[in-house]
Order: C-alpha cells, then structure tokens, then sequence
C-alpha cells in the first residue's frame, strides 16, 4: 500500500472530545458498574436510618456512599478541565505528522512556544549579543539560514502494529485512533482533503483496525 501521510493540529474543544471518546469507551461501563454497587450501598444506608434513626452507621455509609457516586461521575469532568487548563498555563503549540506505513504507524510532534518571542543573537567567545541588523553578523545569518535555530522541538512516536492494539473510530469531525486502551490521537478532518480523509480510513480497513 502507497505510504499516507497527513499534517494536522487540534484545538481545545478538539482535544476535550478525543478525551470524552477516550472515557466513554473505556471507563464509561466500570464506572456504570460502580455506580450501581454505591447505589445499593445508600439505599441500604437510608433503610438503616429509616429503621434506627439513633444509629450513626447508617449515616456514615450512606455519606461516604453518596460522596463516592457523585464523585465517580464528576472525576473526569476534574480531570479534562485541569489537564485543559495545564495546556493553556504551558502555552506549548504542538503540530503533527502522523505518517502509515504497511507495518507501522510514525507520529512526529513539533512543539513550539505559543506567542514565542525570537531575536537573532550572536554567540561569541565574550558571550551571547543581539544582531542588529545591516550588520555583517546579519549578513552572514542570512546567506546561511541553517544557523539559526528556532526552538522547535520534534518528537517521534512509532506504533508497530504487530506489537501494539490500535483502532480507529469515525466521528463527525474526528478521525480518533485508540492506542492500547492507554492513548488517544484526533485527527480533525478539517486539516485533510476529502481524499486524504477516504484515504486514511481505507488504510485502516485495509488492516483490519475499524
């Protein structure tokens, strides 16, 4: 098969849906299950009240019950909003190219400040110095571009496919790929064309990972 690859990057609310999916498909049903144990520990808590009101034990577990059924549902709400709110204090840009292979799956991430403030400097053997410009140290960045450095750093993440469980679900918007049950990775279909979209989804039927 032809080698795939598609650039893209993911907004806030881009990145929130991915987790909702992520939570919805692996935790949603052991926390429906929990739900229904706490439940039953509260119901059995206000029969208790109910029959002995003086009883502190009764309003013990049925507190303790209550707060862990509210809690269980509102944790990854907890969570999402602080790993959102992490992002933004980082103030990180992140861009991806996510390349297929016929044996494996290549990610490389490009991180970069957001807002970054650059300036070309000088290291010298007296230590660092802005370049002003017309100057021949300017003349000299510009005929070799090759030494400035921006910042950017890239990271490569590579998923073999004999070694690692992926699967790509369809959405609305989202071209979600779950890795290991641990990992998630949203590909908005905004930053592929219509064949970049056919394509990406026919290489994963082709292997099976739909």
């Amino acid at each position: 098969m032809e080698t795939i690859s598609v650039k893209f990057d993911n907004t806030p609310q881009e990145i929130e849906a991915a987790y909702k999916a992520f939570h919805t498909r692996y935790t949603f049903k052991k926390k429906l299950i929990y739900s229904v144990v706490y439940l039953i520990v509260v119901i059995l808590a206000v029969d208790l009240v109910i029959k002995n009101p003086t009883n502190p034990t009764g309003y013990i577990a049925g507190g303790l019950g209550l707060g862990i059924l509210v809690f269980n549902w509102i944790k990854p709400v907890i969570i999402r909003k602080k790993m959102l709110q992490g992002m933004a204090e980082l103030g990180t840009d992140e861009r991806y190219t996510m390349t297929l292979y016929d044996d494996r799956i290549e990610i490389e991430t490009e991180i970069t400040s957001a807002g970054q403030e650059t300036e070309t400097v000088a290291i010298t053997s007296h230590g660092i110095f802005t370049v002003e410009e017309g100057s021949e140290a300017a003349k000299e960045i510009a005929e070799h571009p090759e030494m400035v450095q921006d910042g950017t750093q890239v990271e490569k993440t590579v998923y073999r496919l004999t070694e690692t469980e992926i699967c790509l679900s369809d959405q609305r918007d989202l071209l979600l790929m779950f890795v290991n049950r641990s990992f998630i990775h949203a590909v908005p279909k905004r930053c592929l064309s219509d064949k970049e979209v056919l394509d990406f989804k026919a290489y994963f039927e082709d292997k099976g990972l739909i």
